[in-house]
């Protein structure tokens, strides 16, 4: 049934008329759906992606915490290692992505006492989330 044929139907006509006979309220109704449906599975993707943390370069301080997990990994005991809570020095070359990192540990010495140790750890950020250990290159590890 056409626009024009629907308006000149009496009202009682239009009453015992089914919508379902209306083809463009139905198509528009479906299309309101999917549009709907799309907009939110756009929306929640992008807050999804909020958390991840790629697509940009590390910070001195995401690169210290990578930097103390290479550390650890060298250590005879590293439940008990104590990490300075910043490093001492951080020399950072944003077009290379090598991230030199210079800072001290506090660890259990044969006697049982706690010496401090200074390490130094060369590294470069190869892209992806700077969490991972995936995402780095070792380039050099010094605990002394």
């Amino acid at each position: 049934m056409k626009y024009s044929e629907w308006n000149s139907l009496s009202d009682e006509e239009r009453k015992n008329t089914n919508w379902h006979k209306h083809p463009h309220i139905r198509t528009a109704t479906i299309f309101t759906i999917a549009f709907s449906l799309a907009v939110i599975i756009i929306i929640l993707g992008i807050s999804k992606n909020s958390t991840v943390h790629i697509n940009r370069k590390p910070t001195k301080t995401e690169a210290y915490n990578m930097a103390r997990n290479f550390v650890k990994d060298r250590l005879k005991q590293p439940e008990k290692a104590v990490f300075a809570n910043t490093p001492e020095t951080s020399l950072i070359d944003t077009a290379t992505g090598v991230y030199n990192i210079t800072s001290w540990v506090k660890i259990e010495n044969g006697s049982g006492k706690m010496e401090k140790s200074v390490w130094e750890v060369k590294m470069q950020y190869t892209e992806g989330d700077w969490a991972e250990k995936n995402s780095w290159k070792l380039i050099s590890v010094n605990v002394n």
